[in-house]
């Protein structure tokens, strides 16, 4: 699923997960799955200030598979929290509620505005033209080379 980079993302997910998972998992279960998706996904968008995807998968093995990805490369540091802190939890939380997370590289591709077709290469700088129908398809945009991280997380009953 594609989420905006703004409030509304966490509770997309959430939504998202309830409709993914529906009745297949215990309440228990999706209660976590949801909880921890919301954090995952709040935390890409305050640190990342990228477009955020999310994949919920059910596994064979009754296990849920939760992967948010975004275009940055610095990956989420667990850290300890003081009593009042107001944030820096949620990889606490994922750590604890979680079966096993972590973070691998291939996050989502940044996206650059493209020139229009036409123009010489110095014109158009390191960016090619694309053909007008796609940069239409692609909003004007091209994804970069630069790719984000994926962080990633299994619940199991």
């Amino acid at each position: 699923m594609r989420l905006p980079k703004d409030t509304r993302a966490p509770l997309l997910a959430r939504a998202f997960v309830r409709k993914e998972l529906g009745e297949l998992h215990s309440v228990e279960v999706r209660d976590r799955v949801e909880l921890l998706a919301s954090e995952l996904v709040t935390n890409a968008v305050v640190h990342a200030g990228s477009l955020v995807t999310m994949d919920v998968v059910s596994e064979a093995s009754g296990a849920v598979l939760v992967e948010v990805a975004d275009g940055s490369p610095v990956h989420p540091v667990l850290r300890e929290t003081e009593l009042l802190d107001e944030s820096g939890r949620g990889l606490e939380l994922v750590d604890k509620l979680s079966v096993e997370w972590g973070v691998r590289e291939g996050g989502l591709r940044e996206l650059e505005p493209v020139s229009p077709a036409g123009g010489t290469d110095a014109e158009r700088g390191s960016t090619p033209a694309l053909p007008a129908a796609l940069a239409a398809a692609l909003g004007g945009r091209v994804p970069r080379q630069a790719t984000g991280k994926v962080v990633w997380f299994r619940v199991s009953d």
